[in-house]
């Protein structure tokens, strides 16, 4: 009777880490789908309101001659673009892509790429993190990663407050 007993503690001492087991994991699963869940509503404040330019800015030559206008462009289904110009124009070069960027003072402290430049002029869009909107005083750089000079800066402002 007493090895009965053994063994009915051990299955029950199995069947208790096996629950153990499950909970713990079912725990993670909910954790990881609460924070992807978490992130999707952080950046679903942008597709709140209506699509418009959310901001814009003139490029200003650094480097070479670079025309045109940036616009931050909020779409109907909330994604964020930048939008080029049909005026945008910059010398071709190998190597070019488009960049957002903030400076405080001389210190660059946001560089994040965006892609490569489609074209050295002309309209163009690309896609843009969710997070991109919420970075104030952000510009938009055309970058020469062959010659490592930005040719051009166009910094973007309010629509409500752009000319």
């Amino acid at each position: 009777m007493a090895e009965w007993d053994s063994d009915s503690m051990k299955i029950s001492l199995e069947r208790r880490r096996l629950l153990v087991a499950v909970v713990v994991a079912a725990a993670v699963a909910g954790l990881a789908a609460g924070l992807v869940l978490g992130r999707d509503d952080s950046s679903s404040a942008l597709a709140q309101g209506p699509p418009r330019v959310l901001a814009q800015g003139k490029f200003r030559s650094l480097t070479w001659g670079t025309v045109g206008r940036a616009s931050m462009v909020r779409e109907a289904s909330g994604k964020l673009n930048l939008r080029l110009s049909s005026t945008f124009m910059t010398k071709d070069a190998p190597e070019l892509y488009v960049y957002l960027v903030k400076y405080d003072g001389q210190q660059r402290t946001v560089w994040k790429q965006v892609g490569l430049l489609h074209s050295a002029q002309g309209r163009q869009e690309y896609d843009l993190p969710s997070d991109a909107a919420k970075i104030p005083g952000v510009s938009v750089a055309i970058y020469c990663a062959k010659c490592n000079k930005i040719s051009g800066l166009a910094q973007l402002e309010p629509a409500h407050a752009a000319s």
